[in-house]
C-alpha cells in the first residue's frame, strides 16, 4: 500500500507492506527512485529514508525502526503515530509503545555495476 506523510513541512513516500503479524513501513522519495526496464543499465539506488516495524502482540503491538535523521527529528513522532493510526487500521485503539532511533550516515559503500 502507498501513501502521503506530512510532517513538518516535509512530504515523503510511505509503503507499507504486511505479513502476518508484521508491517514494516518504508520511508522514500518515489521520484529518486530510477530503475529502469532491465537492471542492465547503470542503476541508481538511492537508500530509504527509514524503515518501521509494527509487531502485533495479543491485540496490541510494538513500534521499533530507525529513520535517518537528514529527513526525520523527535517532533516528527506524533505525527509518525497519526499517520500509522491513521492508514493502518490494526494501529487503532491499541496499546502501541515505541522504539524509534534517528541515525546519521556516517560511511556508506555501493558497487553500481559500472565501476
Amino acid at each position: 500500500m502507498r501513501q502521503k506523510f506530512e510532517s513538518n513541512g516535509c512530504t515523503y513516500d510511505v509503503e507499507i507492506f504486511h505479513c502476518g503479524n508484521t508491517d514494516i513501513v518504508r520511508f522514500y522519495e518515489a521520484q529518486k527512485e530510477q530503475y529502469g526496464e532491465m537492471l542492465s543499465d547503470l542503476v541508481i539506488a538511492v537508500p530509504s529514508y527509514g524503515f518501521l516495524q509494527i509487531q502485533y502482540i495479543s491485540g496490541d503491538a510494538v513500534l521499533t525502526g530507525t529513520l535517518n535523521s537528514e529527513y526525520f527529528c523527535k517532533e516528527m513522532v506524533s505525527d509518525i503515530i497519526d499517520f500509522l493510526e491513521k492508514t493502518i487500521p490494526s494501529c487503532r485503539n491499541i496499546y502501541l509503545p515505541y522504539h524509534i532511533d534517528f541515525v546519521t550516515v556516517v560511511s556508506s559503500d555501493e558497487y553500481n555495476g559500472e565501476y
